[in-house]
């Protein structure tokens, strides 16, 4: 059962991806280590898709939510790993597993569908579709089949 509205999902997507940057101050993670650049480059992934996403505090709506998902889930995993597939994982205190474990919890259970449905992930005319009163640009062959850029005469 999914529990979590995308609206929270998005506020914890901005605020896991900012701790995850900030984890080598955060976890006394040694500056420039396996450990620090694997959280970092992971807080930076999530604040990127999170932008991306058709949801309420996306940006710029490239992504749908189930796609959000599927990559919490599968960086979450990836995170998780981290420690054992980089090598550091005999280290104390490393925070990798809990925030893999959490990303996982969260791509499963937050919903799939944003409050305000999708936005602009399909085109707004799709092909076949236009009325007769359409504009003669996009009806015209010969306008539409000239190179871009124009070539100088």
């Amino acid at each position: 059962m999914r529990l979590v509205s995308t609206r929270l999902h998005g506020a914890v997507d901005y605020l896991w991806g900012l701790a995850l940057l900030l984890a080598p101050r955060l976890f006394h993670l040694r500056p420039g280590s396996a450990e620090a650049r694997t959280a970092q480059a992971a807080g930076a992934g999530a604040i990127a898709y999170a932008a991306l996403t058709d949801y309420e505090l996306g940006l710029v709506p490239v992504l749908s939510m189930r796609q959000h998902l599927a990559l919490d889930i599968a960086g979450g995993a990836a995170l998780a790993a981290a420690p054992a597939l980089l090598g550091f994982s005999h280290r104390r205190g490393t925070p990798h597993m809990a925030f893999g474990l959490f990303a996982i919890g969260a791509g499963l259970l937050t919903r799939t569908r944003p409050g305000h449905g999708p936005r602009t992930l399909a085109p707004a005319h799709p092909r076949g579709s236009r009325k007769a009163s359409g504009s003669a640009r996009a009806q015209s062959p010969a306008i539409a089949q000239k190179p871009w850029p124009p070539q100088a005469a």
